[in-house]
């Protein structure tokens, strides 16, 4: 038992740790995505060339009469260049990063399944309650549900749930019927290929997904992780 909960302990100091240096990385992602907006913004202004439009017009003379400074133009392009394959490094560093998080989750939560499946069941019969019907695309509705029983904390790039239209900070509220974290990942390792009807709010408005768990090139098979939430 000692060494069970030694090797749980490890197991969530590993995650804490990743998490962040994930959130670390999506962040400085952001901000060469906020750097390159800029620059983009700037080369796209009038009589700008853009970021690959010609420095010289149709006789050969500088573009914009003189008056446009082709030497900051040049900078700002290997500027961009540049934080664009930062930027595409990075991705690829979040994509690895959110798949060895994803692998930690899925042995935490195989660790205590046992035990979370008894108290979630419980809860599962004392709370269903009817919902509006599925539509194929995402749409709010009125409806008053109950709480959520996660929330979307981490999501890979490319994902099936991120193309399928999850969110990050998504809170599920209902994945295909199940109305816990336990129950969801039986749903979702059971019913590999076949869409599922999913409830999430979303900045206090509640979503209608469709999503359906499949093989990718990363791993699980929504590429997202759901933390779950105590009340």
């Amino acid at each position: 038992l000692k060494k069970k909960n030694f090797n749980h302990q490890v197991m969530a100091s590993s995650s804490s740790s990743k998490k962040e240096k994930v959130e670390r990385l999506y962040k400085r992602r952001e901000e060469l995505e906020a750097e390159m907006a800029s620059i983009s913004q700037r080369l796209n202004g009038p009589n700008m060339p853009g970021l690959k439009g010609s420095l010289v017009d149709n006789e050969g003379f500088p573009i914009g009469g003189g008056e446009v400074d082709l030497y900051s133009v040049r900078e700002d392009r290997q500027r961009y260049n540049s934080l664009k394959n930062d930027h595409l490094q990075l991705t690829d560093a979040i994509q690895k990063e959110v798949n060895a998080l994803l692998s930690i989750s899925d042995s935490k939560e195989e660790a205590g399944a046992a035990t979370e499946k008894t108290i979630a069941r419980a809860k599962t019969e004392n709370n269903k309650i009817p919902l509006v019907k599925s539509t194929p695309t995402a749409t709010a509705t009125t409806v008053v549900s109950r709480k959520a029983f996660a929330v979307v904390d981490i999501l890979a790039p490319g994902s099936p749930a991120e193309v399928d239209g999850i969110q990050l900070h998504d809170r599920i509220i209902d994945f295909g019927g199940a109305f816990s974290s336990v129950d969801a990942a039986s749903v979702i390792q059971n019913n590999v290929g076949k869409s599922h009807r999913v409830v999430v709010n979303r900045a206090g408005v509640d979503e209608i997904l469709n999503i359906t768990p499949r093989t990718w090139s990363g791993n699980g098979l929504l590429g997202a992780h759901f933390r779950a939430l105590n009340f």
